[in-house]
């Protein structure tokens, strides 16, 4: 085959790649958003990479990093499907439960008001006034302590009813490990990933990036795909608060003052908004020691 020839099918081989590398990062982050995003970004990052630099190494080191990728999101994915799954079912056997308490509670105090209009129409009522009102004014407190018990039961079960689907809405979103706006790894996730880190004895070295200026959600999207670019797939990115950034770093920390240092004037600086408007952003890096984020 011509070298010609051959570099422009290596070419088309390796473009071919890059696309499939950007459909699955889009499979995975639209298949499970609470999960994939990361897994999505990371997709990303490493076809960012390739873009430059499509040696054989590289694209050795990609395909395992791809399967590595992938197998952890299927694991993950599946464990919060499960888990979903379980929720709900506990919580529409809890709400089951209520709906049967409430409606037996209501034959209760239907059954209730039944016999007070039954004695009310057995009732032979005094004709001299003041005895009158006294029969009456029995009947109606008996009719308001009836409706008052039946209201304050109906509040109790609806309380339990929300205070339930919070419980459920909570523990859900305790196992998801995405922030829904950025993508990245939320801060869940990244506390957990620098306890497991803590806990094999690993290196922990953490970019810390704090926002300020015009801050919103939108130029938060922006920023996050502009700190993504300049990271390595194995690179762990998460959104950790409003308007900060950490970045779980895999190298040593002068490596990490450096990027830190290259990284920071590409983040900082004017934001295009959709409105047509420009925000203008700084931003303050550092390391960060590991407590410094506990």
């Amino acid at each position: 085959m011509p070298d010609e020839t051959h570099l422009q099918a290596l070419h088309a081989a390796v473009n071919c790649y890059l696309s499939t590398l950007g459909a699955m990062g889009d499979c995975v982050g639209e298949a499970c958003p609470e999960i994939g995003g990361i897994y999505k970004h990371r997709l990303g990052r490493l076809r960012t990479r390739l873009a430059f630099d499509a040696s054989t190494p590289a694209m050795e080191e990609s395909c395992a990093a791809v399967e590595e990728a992938l197998r952890e999101y299927a694991q993950r994915a599946s464990g919060y499907l499960a888990r979903h799954r379980r929720e709900l079912n506990a919580a529409v056997a809890s709400l089951q439960e209520i709906v049967r308490s409430l409606a037996q509670r209501q034959d209760f105090y239907g059954a209730r008001l039944r016999q007070f209009a039954a004695q009310m129409e057995a009732t032979e009522y005094p004709t001299h006034a003041e005895a009158l009102h006294e029969v009456v004014a029995l009947q109606v407190a008996g009719l308001l302590s009836c409706v008052e018990s039946m209201t304050h039961e109906a509040q109790s079960l609806v309380t339990r009813m929300n205070q339930e689907l919070a419980s459920v809405e909570l523990r859900v979103r305790e196992a998801e490990v995405t922030d829904p706006l950025t993508g990245l790894m939320n801060r869940r996730e990244m506390e957990r990933q620098i306890e497991s880190r803590k806990a094999a004895g690993g290196p922990l070295v953490l970019l810390h990036f704090q926002l300020a200026g015009q801050v919103n959600e939108e130029v938060m999207k922006q920023a996050a795909t502009r700190l993504g670019s300049h990271f390595r797939h194995k690179d762990l990115i998460a959104r950790w608060t409003n308007t900060e950034f950490l970045v779980l770093f895999q190298g040593p920390p002068h490596i990490a003052q450096a990027r830190l240092e290259q990284i920071a004037p590409w983040i900082s600086g004017p934001y295009l908004l959709e409105s047509g408007e420009t925000a203008q952003v700084s931003i303050e890096g550092r390391l960060a020691p590991a407590e410094a984020v506990a």
